[in-house]
């Protein structure tokens, strides 16, 4: 509350409605002693008053305070690093952070960094885009509005610092998929924040190889990450088994991949996995035909080819359409009367 009311009062105090004291129900052409001890005491305590409120305003300025802002006046960072799917009003962890804070409060201030001459816009977000959401749904559902609880950091204004604060906050919590770190990791590079992983290995505290395999889940093509329908489902020690794929046969991996997009959601992210490294296994190659040619006065009679476990006949030219429908029924009634007496039932 005390944030309401210092707010109030410097408002009041710049539109200068606190610059004069109520007159007395009786007036004197000359302020007596106690008249004049009020005024000077209620200037002291407006003086001490703007003196409170410009050391509150330092202190935002900061980071030292928690604020409730209009979640519709902070806006998402660039480097957001929530999969859209984790912003969906139906999605199961949105809906019960929502229900949570609805029931109980926002506990944990999202981190925002100020902006400036952005009509509508006072602010960006640091981290906590997933609690801004919930804030935005619940401020369209909760007569009155629903005010964000933030922690204001001027000191993120620096790129390096914002990402590197974000995903302090989100490693901690450890509660980002491997898609989604690996998203942020090249977002990053993208944005020239650090020139290379390994620049942000070093910066985050992890082996290069582990953002580099984080990476790689983010920027597996399209047709792959569509074929998980949702690709937070997508586990980190899959990166390798997934890359060795595309690399041994990425037009039929890809294939298949479409071929999955179009089944109904949800999948099962395993089971597509277990497709996707199928296509990419070694096709075994059909046995070549084994083939006899029979021929009479240097003309083909028939050619008789086995394959695998089957049988391929083909008349020759000396052999008309009747006379081979005759001798495919002849061929079929012999070969069933024999094998009938070797097989056992």
């Amino acid at each position: 509350m005390g944030d309401d009311v210092l707010e109030d009062l410097d408002a009041a105090i710049r539109s200068g409605s606190l610059g004069s004291i109520a007159p007395a129900a009786r007036t004197y052409s000359t302020p007596t002693k106690l008249g004049r001890e009020m005024i000077e005491g209620a200037g002291q305590t407006i003086a001490r008053q703007k003196e409170a409120i410009d050391r509150l305003e330092a202190e935002r300025a900061g980071g030292m305070v928690v604020l409730r802002l209009d979640p519709k006046r902070i806006r998402a960072s660039e480097f957001a690093n929530r999969h859209e799917r984790s912003l969906d009003p139906t999605d199961p962890a949105f809906v019960a952070l929502r229900e949570d804070i609805r029931r109980r409060g926002q506990l944990d201030p999202i981190r925002v960094r100020p902006l400036a001459g952005l009509p509508g816009q006072d602010y960006e977000i640091v981290y906590g885009h997933r609690r801004h959401a919930v804030a935005l749904a619940l401020d369209a559902e909760v007569e009155g509005g629903f005010r964000v609880l933030a922690l204001l950091d001027a000191d993120a204004a620096d790129a390096r610092e914002h990402v590197l604060k974000m995903h302090s906050e989100n490693f901690a919590r450890s509660d980002l998929s491997p898609y989604e770190y690996g998203q942020m990791y090249a977002s990053w590079l993208d944005a020239g924040c650090f020139n290379t992983q390994g620049e942000i290995a070093t910066a985050v505290g992890l082996d290069q190889s582990v953002i580099s395999t984080y990476v790689r889940i983010a920027t597996l093509p399209d047709p792959v990450l569509s074929a998980f329908g949702d690709p937070r489902g997508i586990a980190l020690r899959w990166a390798r088994e997934l890359a060795l794929a595309l690399k041994t046969a990425e037009p039929r991996v890809l294939a298949v991949a479409t071929e999955i997009s179009a089944r109904p959601a949800p999948r099962d992210p395993q089971a597509v996995l277990r497709e996707l490294v199928a296509a990419a296994a070694p096709r075994r190659e059909a046995r070549a035909a084994k083939t006899e040619t029979v021929k009479v006065r240097g003309k083909t009679l028939y050619t008789m080819g086995q394959r695998g476990d089957g049988l391929v006949l083909k008349f020759g030219s000396l052999v008309d359409k009747s006379l081979a429908a005759e001798a495919r029924d002849e061929l079929k009634e012999h070969l069933t009367r024999w094998l009938t007496k070797r097989v056992k039932p």
